[in-house]
């Protein structure tokens, strides 16, 4: 909220400056975001008095002034306002002054007549709407004093952040400079010089009032029978412009004025709108409407409150006003409301209208039931000061306060919750200037405390020890460290291999994706799962989303449908969970799915061979080299029928690799190659192993011997590779492909065999007896031969 500083000093009687005042705020109480000088934009604007009004010779519409703008000078200035009077306090730009609408003035001849300055509206002068004539202060205005101070906007604002659980008793001048004082050890200023105490009278000319919801706890209404139209106080104006509001008239900105004051939003009605059946305040008929004062016409709904007459509603309660109960240039008698509404039920209203208004924003913060007895009185006080009106009468209809709470707090706890001893006196000094009642419990170390009821965030002994911290100020506690003992990190094998997983693939060019856990009907045949064997939602969202996924593969489809509209090639990877009917109960699970795409590519065949040497590097995290079988039946079918590979390791599956069904990537664009490949992480880490394991260099020679193997021709490399490292061990080292060969239906493949050991140097006949094992395990398991 913007607050007016030279408003806070008057309330709270501070001395400090405003940058200090910000400083003890925020060490203390709130945080202030700014501190700022208001730019009001009228130097060279000064107090001037009218002595003498002449008709100009050249222009009936206008009219010479000689006017007194202090130190005995007087300027001769041509204005053309009909409300030009002998008299006058006026606000006069001096030549030089630069106003806020982008008008500079200077001395001009007007019609033959030099003009020595402006006489200014409250339009010119940033102050409101009204450019109908002169803006005519009161006549104690001192000639000469410069305008911006008169009108007390020559200003500093701070803005300070009020949190929620604050707002009930410091969203407002009041609250705030209540808190100042009680940050600086003493009661504030308006607490030293309270009104006048004056009951007011209840009259049998208010409008009668009835309550039909519990949602409005309270409702007092005060009569005023006759309005003087009068102008709002040109320093009230300046208020209200400072905390960022706008003067409309003098109705509206005595609410506004009161509102920020006190925190308490009012509304204003025309009486003479209100049948005899007086107000009732109801909740709203289902699609009953309502035209408000911004012309915005609402169809309402059962859980609105509305203050109504007998037949139709009056007013948005705790919103806004409408538009036939409002005030007006004809308004002769005013009806002030002063209530209390459920603040969770204005914040629906609010919401669900979207009507964020300032009424609105503190009704829905939450307001005290007491606030009433405190503005009533000030309401009379202002109306009648500013020549408003009086003679109030009022009706009210609930008014019932809570008993106040009462906490036990122990010094002990005090001691034990700040980390140090707080004297007795002292804790019972900021209590009181917070406004707290302290009694002293009998042969306890405790007091008893009885909470206000504007201070509704304190009901716990936590809460008044927090208060008791902040007022003597943390930088006075002594940080004492923790003494904790360590313990190594214990980390988590599935969370590192996530985060290891994820940080491989984005570095291997891979964006992560994170989608849904659902998706719709219309995905279902894009998984290898049947509609009967999904999961489905008793309550889904959407129908979009009315299945939970068996496969990361429809919503993967669809994030490279949408990037396909503005790349030409990407790479996308999601981590996620997939689910499954199990016996008992459903099942979640982790899959990890990896996609690319390629707007136009060469051959599809080295799109592929890159995406496998990715996946054999993202294998390789794991020290797993899974068998590649290009023969893979029982495939899911969004993948290609001949164009796609079964991952396997040691008899368990690892998911399926190949481009995309062309029923998919044709929406894609004809030469788009989409490749995909699915892969359940339970398997993988199940497989695979983290542990590093060096081994040194061996002191012995190793052996090199070629091999040519001739088989048929589905045999894949990884299965033969598989067979030559199981028959070969503990000898074999190493094998490398550097041959391979299909001609009819009979493949062949060329290896560098390396044999070796370290602890001694091979014989021949160990390394031919390791060369006849291969030849022999490869002729029995995969029918091949030695091609001599």
């Amino acid at each position: 909220m913007i607050f007016s500083y030279s408003w806070l000093k008057e309330l709270s009687g501070t001395k400090r400056s405003p940058e200090k005042l910000a400083e003890l705020l925020l060490t203390h109480a709130f945080e202030v975001e700014s501190v700022e000088k208001y730019q009001h934009g009228l130097e060279n604007v000064v107090v001037g008095k009218v002595l003498a009004v002449a008709q100009h010779p050249n222009a009936d519409r206008l009219r010479i002034a000689k006017v007194n703008v202090g130190k005995k000078e007087v300027r001769e200035i041509v204005c053309g306002a009909p409300n030009l009077a002998v008299g006058q306090r006026v606000a006069v730009a001096l030549p030089g002054a630069k106003l806020p609408g982008g008008i500079t003035i200077k001395e001009s001849e007007l019609r033959g007549v030099v003009s020595q300055g402006m006489i200014c509206s409250a339009k010119e002068l940033g102050l409101g709407t009204d450019h109908e004539g002169i803006l005519v202060l009161e006549t104690s205005a001192p000639v000469g004093k410069d305008f911006a101070s008169f009108a007390g906007i020559d200003d500093t604002l701070l803005d300070v952040k009020i949190l929620p659980d604050r707002s009930s008793d410091a969203l407002s001048y009041r609250g705030l400079a209540r808190e100042i004082a009680a940050l600086e050890g003493y009661e504030a200023a308006f607490l030293k010089t309270p009104l006048p105490v004056r009951r007011l009278k209840k009259g049998n000319k208010v409008p009668k009032i009835t309550l039909k919801t519990k949602r409005a706890e309270r409702y007092l209404a005060l009569l005023l029978p006759k309005l003087n139209q009068v102008t709002t106080p040109i320093q009230v104006q300046g208020r209200l412009i400072l905390s960022g509001l706008r003067p409309i008239n003098v109705l509206v900105d005595l609410t506004n004025y009161l509102m920020l004051e006190t925190g308490q939003p009012i509304h204003a009605f025309d009486a003479d709108t209100i049948p005899k059946g007086g107000i009732v305040v109801r909740e709203a008929r289902l699609k009953e409407r309502l035209i408000l004062l911004d012309d915005t016409t609402l169809e309402l709904s059962s859980d609105d409150i509305v203050i109504a007459d007998t037949k139709k509603p009056l007013a948005l309660a705790g919103v806004m006003g409408g538009k036939h109960s409002g005030i007006g240039n004809a308004t002769k008698r005013v009806v002030f409301e002063i209530a209390h509404f459920q603040s969770e039920s204005i914040r629906r209203t609010a919401k669900r209208h979207r009507l964020l208004t300032d009424a609105a924003y503190r009704f829905e913060r939450g307001l005290d039931l007491g606030r009433v007895d405190e503005v009533a009185p000030l309401l009379l006080h202002y109306a009648e000061a500013w020549g408003i009106g009086g003679d109030m009468a009022m009706r009210e209809v609930g008014g019932k306060l809570p008993k106040p709470k009462t906490i036990v707090l122990e010094l002990e706890t005090v001691a034990s919750l700040l980390g140090v001893k707080v004297p007795l006196f002292e804790v019972v000094q900021y209590c009181s200037w917070l406004g707290l009642s302290v009694k002293k419990l009998p042969n306890r170390q405790a007091l008893s405390i009885t909470v206000p009821l504007r201070r509704p965030d304190l009901k716990h002994p936590e809460d008044i020890i927090e208060e008791i911290g902040r007022m003597r100020g943390y930088a006075t506690i002594d940080p004492i460290p923790l003494t904790i003992p360590t313990t190594p990190n214990i980390q988590d094998p599935v969370k590192r291999f996530e985060r290891e997983t994820k940080e491989r693939l984005a570095a291997m060019g891979f964006d992560e994706v994170m989608t849904y856990s659902f998706y719709s009907e219309k995905s279902l045949g894009m998984s290898a799962v049947s509609v009967a064997d999904h999961l489905s939602l008793a309550n889904p969202m959407n129908p979009d989303q009315a299945y939970l996924r068996a496969s990361l593969f429809p919503n993967l489809f669809w994030s490279a449908l949408y990037n396909a509209k503005h790349f030409d090639q990407f790479a996308l990877f999601e981590y996620g969970s997939v689910f499954s009917q199990g016996k008992t109960e459903p099942n979640e699970e982790k899959h990890i799915g990896v996609l690319v795409f390629e707007r136009e590519t060469q051959s599809i065949e080295v799109a592929f061979l890159a995406f496998k040497a990715k996946l054999e590097s993202l294998f390789h995290m794991s020290r797993l080299e899974p068998i590649w079988e290009s023969v893979a039946t029982n495939a899911p079918a969004h993948f290609h029928p001949t164009r796609v590979a079964h991952l396997s390791l040691m008899g368990e599956s690892l998911g399926f690799v190949g481009a995309v069904h062309p029923q998919y990537t044709e929406r894609l664009g004809k030469k788009a190659v989409l490749l995909y490949a699915e892969i359940p992480v339970r398997t993988w880490q199940a497989l695979g192993s983290s542990e590093k394991i060096f081994k040194g260099i061996s002191r012995f020679p190793i052996a090199l011997r070629d091999i040519s193997l001739v088989g048929p021709k589905d045999v894949s490399f990884a299965r033969l590779k598989q067979v030559i490292e199981e028959a070969g061990a503990p000898l074999l080292l190493k094998s490398e492909l550097f041959d391979v060969y299909t001609t009819g239906e009979e493949k062949s493949f060329a290896l560098h065999l390396g044999f070796g050991s370290p602890e001694r140097t091979l014989s021949s006949s160990e390394m031919d007896e390791k060369f006849d094992s291969i030849v022999r395990e490869a002729g029995e398991h995969l029918n091949m031969k030695l091609k001599l």
